[in-house]
């Protein structure tokens, strides 16, 4: 069960990024998504097998395109993982 009080607004998810150098760029790669997460590369590609981040991502050849906004929507105010 979660513990937050209300979810995060896409605006305060954009607002936090806001002022920033290009590489928060709203479209990142796998691996830079995992290095604004402190994560492995190898966790954000098993969420995007696993379909964890639906709706986030798309790919382009053998290339995955995920929209920052919308992962961390994802994940800060998504339903929990088991």
């Amino acid at each position: 069960m979660s513990t937050r009080a209300k979810p995060v607004s896409r605006d305060e998810i954009a607002r936090a990024f806001s002022g920033r150098p290009d590489d928060c760029s709203p479209i990142l790669s796998p691996p830079r998504l995992a290095s604004l997460l402190g994560l492995s590369p190898k966790t954000v590609y098993e969420w995007v097998a696993k379909g964890r981040l639906d709706g986030a991502f798309r790919e382009r050849g053998k290339h995955i395109l995920i929209w920052r906004d919308r992962a961390l929507d994802i994940l800060v105010n998504g339903k929990e993982w088991t």
